[in-house]
């Protein structure tokens, strides 16, 4: 349609102004909800699609306990490759408690061996059967006939190749080619289609035929806001050929929005590709993010001022339950709107704003708006609006995805609409995470669809504005989870965030006693990390790292120097116990309040001293918060005296009183966490503290003592004693020392708990001794596992921090049937790491702590290559050890190592990992607990009945289900193990304060002269 042929009004631009276009609110709604009427009644007269007979999902809509096992069992089928795992496995998961089968399917689990059979070939049929109704096939080329066919029935199409998760460079080159081979495929064999004008141009003219969505995500495994200007280079370089061939042949090139993390990145990505390559392009935008309509306008304003044409696809999301989960696990804002009508009432405002400033002419830049949604009322103020702004039907494409509303796909093409279907194609194993939403959407409390198609919802309700409060179906639950028909488990879209997030989590999960008057009144919660996606934080971050210097402090300090740091210390005693619980907690809370006020600049001092990275600093800095925050309040609360019983004239009190002097004795590896942590819990419960910091990290300590003297504790109460080792071994045996707290290696910890048992003639006390002495950690993988999570945990929990920690993973335990595809992975995955400067964000290793610690770790690299194949070296740079003044060891991975080999059993404390191939997963356990190690541990499993066993087996102080084994949280994963491990405290948890001090009865008799108070 040529320009003149649009009504009068148009600007300079191209653009039509708002003002004056706009019909009363009530006219707007109206015109919806007759054209919402009439996209049902078209849609009711076609029959409905197969979906809603299928027996499993039938049963999942009824009982929710059977839904969320048969949807896991779902996830994990891609794995099963015999019929007995199949059976099994199903076993497993309907078993579980709470789960009630139907008949049919109860009868086959229970049958003898030949129906078992039957009923796992049934089973698989079925769900390889919905599979094919959500995915066109593995490629283009077996997707063919379907898309032209397709074609004929008068339907685009988007396709979409599955495999989110890429773990490696390796595998970002493999998704390259297959885009490229797509478009090429695509662009030759569509060229033959017939014409359809309605699929091939809008009111502006022609658009391309073929239509591709790729994810950056799957682009490069190096993608992380983080490294902000080093993932835009990498994503364009990946990108180029790609955008070159579709700019060559026509290929519109649709970026899809992933989890918000990527949002930012993604737009600014869309941007820098529109203005650098010619190419037909769209972006989608997701209207679930509190941030749409700013979004919207952002990229109006550029399309605008770039004089670029191009398409989004409005969406609701498809991470919803992602996004809250995991803002409320870091105490970020949460992103997204928490209820289902919010997201639908931000459909339609950016529906508005994107139509109001939609391009009137070929020549004028603008976005072009594509209606993602199964959604009838979205649909209908959609075309209800392109009616206000006097805009043809063709100015707006609907999208639907294929395999779903096939009902409301008839009425929309009967309405004469452009249609598109998204069309994903790929394998079963990587399809399956897209195919699990499918099913979740289709049977969520809050589908439009199942409402509208399978519940039979009236349609007031149905076409009801989502800009007033929600009149929910009969069966949806309430914000509490629960409903008519419901069986009290949480649905989509029901959470509700506070305003404050961390405010308010911190009332819904109680990780701490709540103390009147102390600190904001509240429990305790986690200090939020920074968010690395957001431009501010950055930006904060590198500029207090430019200015963070590590402090100065006095060196080369004698034993006599020891000797009268303990005397002051023991002379502030008398006066520190007798400050009350309240008074020493509330200037814990203040030197929390110091520390938070400067943890960027804390953060660069760590980098500069201690060679973390990014993310491992700041980090390392909210755990020392969090451990002044949650000793405060659980000394405030666990600490005062307690009455025992309410007996008539006897009074029975139970309190704790301080030790006495503590010595502090703190790694390198958490030099301001464990530091603090261990002062932070001496302090509070009354005792007096001589730090003596590793000699490698005393700056940080001295800036830790610095806002600790500046909250309140007095300098004598507080000792900082940077010296060597030899002043340590002296401070745990000075008789006046009656506490040891320490972390560090086995030798030491060894020696201090030697020491504090001999007792000299004038000490009058035995030493407590508190101790963590590291780990011999490992992960067991079985057949059954995520492997995209598994590998990217893994590696994680091997090499963050280059292996410089107590819960790092030295050892991956393998099941024989996945090992070989795991270590295949594991090393592409870790081959991909950047070994570099930790002041550069894109830095993944850093540097080792010192020449000592670089000559161990080379020591056991060559037991490794005697006793196994090393699979695996990164290379360290030419000139990086120069540069940044400390010494490197590349991520090293070894194969073939026996449970009985130095290389699984002595703690490396480096970059090394080994792999074990175990039988099955029995085997893999019983090796994972060989070690006299017993501190962390960790499963990647599937299996309910795995799981369940490493519970009860696992014989570890913190074990990790189906995640990484380092990062414990104060509160919510209490730290610390057994056996060679340490003494048994868990540091962050309800009981480590009561290691600090000693407890005490006091009995009363109130009797006197046969009077007894409160006797009437």
């Amino acid at each position: 349609m040529a320009s003149s042929d649009l009504s009068p009004g148009v600007s300079r631009s191209g653009i039509r102004p708002s003002a004056g276009n706009r019909w009363p609110a009530a006219e707007l709604e109206s015109l919806t909800v007759e054209i919402g009427r009439d996209l049902l009644r078209r849609a009711r007269q076609t029959p409905g699609a197969r979906l809603w007979s299928e027996q499993f999902l039938t049963w999942a809509l009824k009982d929710p306990d059977f839904k969320v096992q048969l949807f896991r069992f779902v996830d994990v089928f891609p794995m099963l490759h015999t019929p007995a795992q199949i059976h099994d496995y199903l076993m497993d998961y309907l078993s579980q408690p709470g789960v009630t089968l139907p008949g049919w399917l109860a009868a086959g689990l229970q049958a003898g061996r030949l129906a078992k059979g039957m009923l796992a070939k049934t089973i698989a049929g079925r769900i390889t059967s919905l599979a094919d109704s959500f995915i066109a096939g593995r490629d283009a080329a077996a997707a063919l006939q379907k898309l032209e066919r397709l074609w004929n029935e008068g339907l685009a199409f988007s396709l979409d190749l599955l495999g989110e998760a890429c773990v490696s460079e390796e595998e970002a080159r493999i998704y390259q080619g297959r885009y490229l081979d797509l478009i090429a495929l695509l662009a030759e064999r569509t060229a033959r289609w017939h014409v359809n004008e309605r699929l091939e141009s809008d009111h502006l003219g022609t658009i391309p035929r073929v239509n591709v969505s790729i994810k950056i995500s799957a682009l490069s495994s190096r993608v992380d806001a983080i490294d902000w200007e080093g993932s835009l280079s990498v994503l364009q370089t990946a990108l180029r050929p790609i955008l070159e061939m579709a700019g060559a042949h026509g290929v519109l090139i649709n970026f899809d929005m992933e989890h918000h993390a990527l949002k930012e990145l993604t737009i600014e990505l869309f941007r820098r590709c529109c203005e650098r390559f010619d190419f037909p392009a769209g972006l989608a935008l997701q209207t679930y993010l509190r941030s749409a309509e700013e979004d919207a306008e952002q990229l109006i304003q550029w399309a605008r001022g770039a004089g670029r044409q191009v398409t989004v696809r409005l969406i609701k999301g498809a991470y919803w339950d992602y996004e809250v989960m995991q803002a409320e696990q870091r105490g970020w804002p949460v992103p997204v709107w928490t209820e289902k009508r919010e997201s639908d009432a931000c459909f339609e405002r950016v529906t508005e704003r994107f139509l109001a400033a939609a391009p009137r002419r070929a020549d004028a830049g603008g976005v072009k708006l594509a209606l993602g949604t199964h959604n009838i009322r979205s649909l209908a103020r959609g075309l209800a609006l392109l009616e206000q702004y006097k805009l043809p039907p063709a100015a707006c494409e609907i999208q639907m995805l294929y395999g779903m509303a096939d009902q409301l796909k008839a009425a929309v093409r009967e309405r004469g609409l452009r249609l598109r279907q998204y069309v994903p194609l790929g394998e079963l194993i990587p399809g399956m995470a897209y195919l699990v939403r499918r099913l979740l959407e289709n049977t969520s409390n809050q589908s439009w669809l199942r409402a509208g198609f399978f519940e039979q919802v009236s349609d007031e309700q149905l076409l009801a504005s989502p800009h007033a409060p929600a009149r929910l179906p009969a069966s949806a639950p309430t914000k509490d989870g629960t409903g008519p028909g419901s069986k009290a488990v949480s649905s989509h879209r029901t959470l509700e965030s506070p305003p404050e997030p961390a405010a308010g989590w911190a009332l819904r999960h109680r990780l701490s006693p709540a103390v009147e008057g102390l600190g904001d009144g509240r429990p305790f919660f986690n200090e939020p990390q920074r968010d690395f996606s957001q431009r501010g934080q950055r930006e904060r971050f590198a500029a207090a790292l430019r200015d963070s210097a590590i402090p100065a402090f006095e060196g080369d300090l004698t034993l006599d120097d020891a000797r009268r740091a303990v005397a002051r210390a023991s002379a502030a005693f008398p006066a520190w116990r007798d400050r009350s619980v309240d008074a020493r907690a509330s200037i814990l809370l203040a030197a929390a309040a110091r520390v938070r006020a400067q943890r960027d600049l804390l953060s660069g001092i760590m980098i500069r001293e201690a060679g973390k990275i990014w993310r491992e600093a700041d980090a390392d800095v909210c755990e020392a918060i969090d451990f002044c925050e949650y000793y405060a309040r659980q000394a405030a609360a666990c600490l005062a005296p307690q009455q025992m019983g309410r007996f008539v004239a006897e009074a029975n009190e139970r309190w704790h009183q301080p030790r006495g002097v503590a010595v502090v004795i703190s790694p390198w590896n958490f030099p301001l966490a464990i530091c603090l942590g261990m002062t932070a819990a001496a302090l509070v419960t009354g005792n007096t503290v001589v730090v003596k910091p590793a000699s490698p990290t005393r700056g940080i300590a001295r800036a830790m003592c610095d806002a600790l003297w500046r909250a309140g504790v007095p300098a004598d109460a507080l000792q900082f004693l940077p010296a060597s080792g030899e002043i340590g071994a002296a401070l745990v045996r000075d008789s006046r020392s009656a506490l040891i707290a320490f972390t560090g290696s086995r030798e030491v910890g060894l020696d201090i708990l030697r020491a504090a048992t001999e007792s000299s003639a004038t000490q009058g006390f035995v030493k407590k001794v508190v101790c963590e002495m590291g780990g011999k950690n490992a992960i067991v993988v079985d057949e059954s596992a995520d492997l995209d999570e598994a590998v990217l945990a893994v590696r994680q929990s091997a090499f963050s921090y280059s292996g410089q920690k107590c819960s790092a993973c030295s050892r991956v335990i393998v099941v024989e049937a996945v090992y070989d595809v795991f270590l295949q992975r594991l090393c592409a995955s870790t081959r991909s790491l950047i070994v570099g400067d930790p002041h550069d964000p894109g830095t993944d290793i850093g540097p080792v702590i010192n020449a000592d610690a670089a000559d161990k770790i080379r020591k056991y690299v060559a037991i490794g290559r005697s006793e196994g194949t090393l699979e695996l070296a990164c290379e360290v740079p030419p000139g990086l050890e120069q540069r940044v003044g400390k010494p490197y060891i590349g991520p090293h991975v070894f194969s073939g190592i026996q449970p009985e080999h130095r290389l699984a059993n002595e703690e490396i404390f480096g970059p090394v990992l080994s792999m074990l191939r175990a039988r099955d997963f029995e085997q893999a356990l019983a090796w994972a607990n060989a070690t006299v190690y017993k501190l962390t541990g960790g499963v990647f499993s599937r299996k309910p009945s795995h799981l369940e066993l490493a519970r009860r087996e696992f014989r570890v102080g913190n074990l990790y289900l189906n995640r990484g084994i380092t990062g414990a949280l104060v509160g919510r994963q209490p730290f610390g193990g057994f056996g060679l491990s340490g003494t048994g405290t868990q540091a962050g948890g309800p009981e480590y304060l009561l290691h600090f001090v000693e407890p005490r009865s006091i009995c009363e008799n109130t009797l006197r002269h046969g009077f007894a108070p409160g006797l009437d």
